[in-house]
């Protein structure tokens, strides 16, 4: 049996009709609120494209019924986002009340606050790692994508001193006086290892 290459499984994945509908779907979601207006996004929300059809989820019946006279205007909009290639062209747009409160509902569910989790870490403030010096206020700063490291000890040196700033922002556990993240002494009065320890022995 040979073996494939990467680059083939790559090329055979993104040349089937179901990836490329869901790369139409996920560029669609991203502008739909410059294809409509923010006002009409409000209301609606792509669900899917089916057999080259842009399902859409609307709020009632009466933006449905607006939406659907404009159809021709949006979807001339919709297919100028993939350059008029004729192969990803949506042909039609469907737009539907039944699907509303399900969307919703699933939209709500995967909004997940991270600052609620005991786990939350905030993010380190990356200046302190460029420079310490004391700055103007009002002083705007250009903050540049870092360059990716070189060397293997180069990368490590950097993630050390990102972890010495965050444990540097942790409070300490009461218990065993180590970092810990500030939901996990909000929520056990102390760290995940001495609530380990403690509480769930």
């Amino acid at each position: 049996m040979s073996l494939t290459g990467l680059p083939n499984i790559l090329n055979g994945i993104q040349s089937r009709t179901s990836w490329q509908q869901r790369c139409q779907y996920l560029l669609i979601v991203e502008k739909w609120a410059e294809i409509v207006g923010e006002s009409v996004a409000k209301q609606t929300c792509p669900i899917g494209v089916y057999q080259k059809a842009l399902q859409v989820a609307v709020s009632n019946s009466v933006w449905s019924q607006a939406l659907t006279f404009e159809r021709v205007r949006i979807l001339a909009k919709v297919n100028a986002l993939f350059g008029g290639a004729g192969t990803l062209a949506i042909a039609d747009i469907h737009f539907s009340t039944a699907k509303w409160a399900t969307q919703q509902q699933t939209l709500k569910e995967q909004k997940v606050v991270a600052e609620d989790h005991p786990s939350y870490l905030p993010p380190a403030i990356a200046n302190e790692l460029v420079t310490n010096r004391k700055l103007k206020p009002n002083l705007k700063i250009k903050l540049e994508t870092p360059k990716a490291p070189e060397t293997a000890n180069e990368a490590f040196q950097r993630w050390q001193d990102v972890m010495k700033l965050r444990t540097h922002q942790m409070p300490k556990c009461p218990r065993c006086d180590r970092p810990a993240l500030t939901g996990e002494i909000s929520r056990w009065s102390m760290c995940r290892v001495c609530a380990i320890e403690y509480l769930f022995n």
